[in-house]
């Protein structure tokens, strides 16, 4: 059904029916033309008969009279030298003096030239008529002449006519609607399969190249220009890649030397003016390699890769971030509240899961002065999410969008500790793991959604296996990868304040 329902939305099939509609419109008006100009044809050919019939009774008329047209008249009607003519004189009183009808039609107006009337509006009348044109006249001693034709053999050919004008154009309607539904569904088929490609690709799975079909046709040629745009993509990212690495490289070593030697300084220092300056510099050095860290962490998490994406248990995740913070909010004198669901599961990188929402929690204790935050994992809506409350200052609504955005800062000043990275590296690995993120207000205060999608069957998953804890050792805090940016370089929805 929902096939049906993608193919009947998609724009192919909207062409198709605009040009069915267009088609059938035009053949309709040929149909009704034909049909018109047919029937139009025949009720001449009955009116041109008439005409005859009346100059051959005038003729008898003029040259005899009464009585010639009366004898010309039996003539005609008691020989059945016609058999369609339908013929009556009447005298001043309306009585029949001569033809075929026993009476004169009831709903004829004396100014009326031409009529139409069937054998129910006739007195005694002979049952084989059945629907008649005809023609009166007015002659000059009073009598009155109808002269008309059976034309139940051109309403029949007329009603024939009209049935089969409106069966060709329904079927040419059906027609068409058929087959814009069987081309659309052929080129929906083509076009979703480019798109599932797409949505891989977007996942991160930068390996996968749209199917070309053996057909030299448009959408061949797209499919085959998409690949090498790809193909020119793939290039340029490990080409970044490798600028990364290398810079990882160059800066992170001469950056943590440096740190090395202002440590050494610092220890064989005596004046205290002077050790503050080693520690302000060492400061600074620790926040640089922080914030060097994260925007690696960043691209790596936007790069997101899901060959290596594994089972998640979110319940061990959400305890290893609750075990780590839980201490730093009771050091800020405020109430740590988790509320974790069991057995609940997804799929993606433990390491940038893990550190998603320890920056998350971070923000919400760096910017709760007072209150509680809150950790929950429970299901919303029938798919696994993270949910954490605080109750500090909340996030307006303009900022909320641009508080995802890398290094920026609702501070604008930007003199308190932080570089606006934080959520940026949240936003980062949800998009990578097609997870939903949400801020909303938590009245008061900020709550931010963490929801997953919905558990796919894994075509890779072998019997036994089991979902990793999420437990790195290389996500606890250290001076080489700090969780959350360093203790001096902490951001949150206000970090950004």
């Amino acid at each position: 059904m929902k096939k049906i329902r993608r193919v009947l939305d998609s724009v192919t099939f909207r062409l198709a029916l605009a040009y069915t509609l267009i088609f059938g419109i035009s053949v309709g008006g040929l149909f009704y033309f034909v049909y018109w100009t047919t029937a139009g044809f025949a009720v001449q050919q009955a009116e041109a008969a008439v005409e005859a019939d009346v100059n051959g009774f005038v003729d008898s008329y003029l040259r005899s009279g009464i009585m010639g047209l009366v004898t010309s008249i039996n003539r005609r009607s008691d020989a059945g030298i016609n058999r369609d003519g339908i013929y009556l004189v009447v005298n001043p009183l309306g009585t029949p003096v001569a033809g075929n009808l026993q009476s004169w039609p009831q709903r004829m107006e004396a100014h009326d030239v031409w009529l139409n009337f069937t054998i129910n509006d006739l007195r005694a009348a002979t049952p084989e008529m059945a629907d008649v044109r005809a023609k009166q006249f007015l002659l000059p001693d009073g009598f009155r002449l109808l002269v008309g034709r059976d034309v139940r053999g051109v309403n029949q050919l007329r009603a024939r006519l009209l049935g089969s004008v409106n069966i060709g154009l329904a079927i040419t309607l059906a027609l068409g609607i058929l087959g814009g539904f069987v081309f659309s569904r052929t080129v929906v088929r083509r076009i979703e399969s480019i798109t599932r490609t797409c949505r891989r690709i977007m996942s991160g799975d930068l390996t996968q190249r749209v199917p070309v079909s053996k057909r030299n046709d448009e959408l061949g040629q797209l499919s085959s220009n998409i690949n090498e745009m790809l193909d020119q993509i793939e290039r340029l990212m490990r080409g970044m890649q490798q600028v990364s690495d290398n810079i990882a490289h160059d800066l992170r070593t001469p950056l943590t030397r440096l740190r090395s030697r202002l440590e050494s300084l610092l220890r064989h220092l005596k004046d205290p003016a002077e050790r503050e300056t080693i520690e302000d510099a060492l400061a600074d050095a620790e926040s640089l390699l922080s914030t060097f860290a994260s925007l690696l962490r960043i691209a790596r998490a936007e790069a997101g890769v899901q060959g290596t994406f594994v089972d998640l248990d979110l319940h061990a995740i959400a305890e290893d971030v609750a075990d780590l913070y839980g201490p730093l909010a009771e050091d800020k004198e405020l109430a740590f509240v988790t509320q974790l669901d069991a057995g609940l599961t997804a799929r993606g990188d433990p390491n940038l899961v893990a550190q998603a929402l320890a920056n998350v929690v971070d923000n919400a204790i760096k910017y709760t002065p007072t209150g509680s935050i809150t950790l929950a994992l429970t299901t919303v809506e029938g798919r696994p999410a993270f949910i954490v409350g605080d109750t500090g200052p909340g996030i307006p609504d303009e900022f909320k969008g641009k508080v995802l955005e890398r290094l920026f800062r609702m501070e604008q000043s930007r003199t308190s500790a932080g570089s606006g990275l934080g959520l940026s590296l949240a936003a980062a690995v949800a998009r990578s793991h097609n997870v939903e993120l949400k801020l909303e207000d938590n009245r008061p205060g900020l709550r931010v959604m963490l929801r997953f999608p919905l558990r796919q069957p894994v075509a890779d998953a072998k019997p036994g296996d089991k979902a990793l804890p999420a437990k790195a050792p290389k996500l606890l805090p250290g001076p080489d990868a700090p969780l959350h940016d360093g203790d001096k370089d902490k951001h949150s929805p206000a970090e950004a304040a």
